[in-house]
């Protein structure tokens, strides 16, 4: 707060505002992402945090608040499942055939490139101890994320960051939660199996990685992909 000529004026701290890449620092491509969710057989639904021995560390990542624990869905499970599954499709397209309509098809699944992360288990982090993504932060996990609050992530010439914000476009404020130089990235890469093929991997120079989802779509992988 400022006193200038006898009135007051009130100064937000530099955290209540749009995000901006310093001068001399270029901003690449910026968006909504979270920690992707399972979405074949026993993993749909599902995620995991996981080491290189494949332990579950959500645990041992520091800051973090409890979560919700996942087991893989059983062999019967996922049969009573994807057998109401197709029941209900089956059903909804004769109806939609009697009234001459089309019920529209929803977007496909990629072909798996890797069964062992994508169908058998799927981590969304994978960090032995001391490496990079081990540091990424809890409010990329839809799960822990108030329904009130949005994850973005930002690609400049030197840096890759986590913003948080609010959904409510009056209340524009967004805070760094997390950065890393842009040196620390080894690949972004598509990962086709996920709805949409909108799920990517960050492979970091350490060998740990994380696997998000873009809310936008291409909007982001384009330009995440192609930098």
């Amino acid at each position: 707060m400022n006193d200038t000529g006898g009135h007051q004026t009130v100064t937000e701290p530099p955290y209540r505002q749009h995000w901006k890449p310093p001068e001399g620092e270029e901003l690449v491509t910026r968006g909504r992402v979270a920690f992707a969710t399972g979405t074949a057989g026993r993993v749909e639904g599902r995620r995991w945090f996981r080491d290189p021995e494949r332990r579950d560390i959500q645990g041992e990542l520091i800051g973090w608040p409890a979560g919700p624990s996942y087991r893989r869905r059983s062999w019967f499970e996922r049969f009573v499942w994807d057998g109401l599954v197709a029941i209900l499709v089956l059903l909804l397209t004769l109806v939609f055939a009697l009234l001459g309509g089309s019920p529209g098809q929803p977007e496909g699944l990629g072909r798996s490139e890797d069964p062992e992360n994508e169908e058998k288990d799927f981590p969304v982090l994978w960090a032995a101890p001391g490496t990079i993504a081990r540091t990424l932060p809890w409010q990329l996990d839809p799960a822990r994320l108030p329904d009130t609050d949005v994850t973005e992530l930002v690609l400049t010439d030197r840096r890759l960051l986590v913003l948080g914000g609010l959904k409510d476009p009056r209340n524009p404020w967004e805070e760094v939660l997390w950065e890393t130089d842009r040196s620390t990235v080894a690949a972004i890469e598509r990962r086709p199996f996920s709805v949409g093929q909108r799920n990517f991997r960050i492979t970091f120079t350490d060998g740990s990685w994380c696997r998000l989802t873009s809310l936008e779509g291409e909007a982001l992988l384009g330009h995440l992909t192609a930098a």
